[in-house]
């Protein structure tokens, strides 16, 4: 199958491409274009390459949102959009837990600002929640979500170029770059299940975990052993089933082998982790943990429906970062302090939601050969990795960072469900 003829079957299965109609319908539209620029922005401002500080700037670190909101609405007002009232219906649904998260943190936030004075409020992580419907949205009526993707990935790839060069040059002498590890290392998944030759996804695995190894961060090596379980888990696994006994073996030996020098090396640096791993910085963040969480405690069904500041003045001692104004470190402690169980229970349902979607559509061996399944996969193990990330980092309340985060989901949740309609319509 050509990648035009993949293109239109993909089109086809959202009811935008028709036998014999003018090549406008294979192509991107305004709203596409301009979602696009949104996530470039926000991968610059997130990258920052020139360390300009962008998100300090209020205008820049705000703009791929400010681009974003108009071509979702013209997206919404367009006549496509109605073409499968069911499909739309299904992304909100889909959404429905996330949407609701948003609105309360939104809520909570606005009171926060305007009636309480408190400027750091969790305004910000709200009005971000709201990228991945948003995305999914985008995603579902565009022409040529392949395009859309395909665009969007490049962009990524430019960017780890970019990031890998300023790792491998600060490396050992100081940290930048930090919090993006669940963004570049999924690439890995992408080149394994996306390359036709074996060679370049052997380059793009090597590449993409060396990246994950020079952030020199806890949750960097955790993104590129949880790249290598996925690959094990969705790309290995799946193909034992499709050899005959001998290959198999074969595979199953060489995999035993490669897990137990994993689990030597793992082992070892273990061991002596005090001289290869990160300290965590614990000084720090036991003292802000133990705050949140006795926060929890004080109110644990609904904490203070995010009405308290999203950072406050640390006085266990003297970081010399902002004043000692800073944020929790941790974005689910956050939403259990101030959020409760309430806050807790829908993000867990809407990670859930989207990923029996996705485990039942888009990440199902038969659906190996379809075009959209790398991005599926890549797009998955990113949104594994976030949730590890934003656990012991504060991404959510950063918009650069919580924009492709939450675009990330989106996107998946989007391919779940034109996989899904491919399938109905084919079975």
């Amino acid at each position: 199958m050509t990648p035009a003829s993949q293109s239109q079957e993909v089109a086809a299965a959202y009811g935008a491409y028709r036998p014999g109609a003018p090549a406008m319908h294979d192509a991107l539209v305004m709203t596409d274009y301009g979602f696009l620029l949104a996530l470039a922005l926000a991968l610059l401002i997130a990258v920052d390459p020139l360390e300009l500080d962008l998100e300090r700037m209020l205008l820049i670190k705000h703009a791929p949102m400010l681009i974003t909101l108009p071509s979702v609405l013209l997206a919404v007002a367009g006549k496509r959009i109605f073409h499968e009232r069911m499909k739309h219906a299904g992304a909100i649904r889909t959404m429905a837990p996330l949407l609701t998260l948003a609105a309360i943190v939104i809520g909570g936030g606005l009171y926060a600002r305007f009636a309480l004075g408190i400027q750091n409020s969790f305004l910000v992580g709200g009005v971000y929640m709201g990228v991945a419907p948003m995305a999914c949205a985008i995603l579902l009526r565009c022409d040529n979500p392949l395009r859309l993707l395909h665009a969007y990935v490049v962009m990524l790839m430019v960017a780890s170029v970019v990031v890998f060069a300023g790792l491998a040059i600060n490396y050992g002498v100081r940290q930048v770059y930090h919090e993006l590890e669940y963004l570049f290392p999924s690439l890995a998944v992408f080149c394994v299940f996306a390359a036709r030759k074996a060679w370049q996804r052997r380059t793009g695995l090597l590449f993409f975990l060396l990246l994950a190894f020079l952030f020199k961060k806890n949750t960097g090596y955790l993104a590129g052993l949880l790249a290598l379980v996925y690959l094990l888990r969705f790309y290995v696994w799946p193909r034992w089933a499709l050899q005959d006994g001998i290959r198999r073996m074969t595979m199953m030996h060489w995999t035993a082998i490669a897990l137990l020098v994993c689990a030597a090396l793992a082992s070892y640096v273990t061991v002596n982790r005090t001289d290869y791993l990160p300290s965590g910085n614990p000084a720090f963040r036991l003292l802000t943990y133990e705050r949140a969480w006795q926060r929890f405690h004080d109110s644990p069904l609904w904490g203070n429906w995010f009405t308290a500041p999203g950072s406050e003045k640390f006085t266990g001692f003297d970081t010399g970062v902002s004043h000692n104004i800073l944020p929790t470190h941790s974005d689910v402690l956050d939403l259990l302090a101030n959020g409760g169980v309430m806050a807790m229970a829908l993000l867990l349902w809407a990670l859930w939601r989207v990923a029996r979607l996705a485990y039942g559509t888009a990440l199902r061996p038969e659906w190996a050969s379809d075009p959209l399944t790398p991005y599926a996969h890549m797009l998955t193990h990113s949104s594994i990795v976030g949730v590890v990330t934003y656990s012991f980092n504060p991404i959510l309340l950063q918009p650069g960072k919580a924009f492709l985060l939450w675009a990330n989901l989106g996107f998946l949740a989007g391919i779940s469900l034109i996989v899904k309609h491919r399938h109905r319509r084919t079975s």
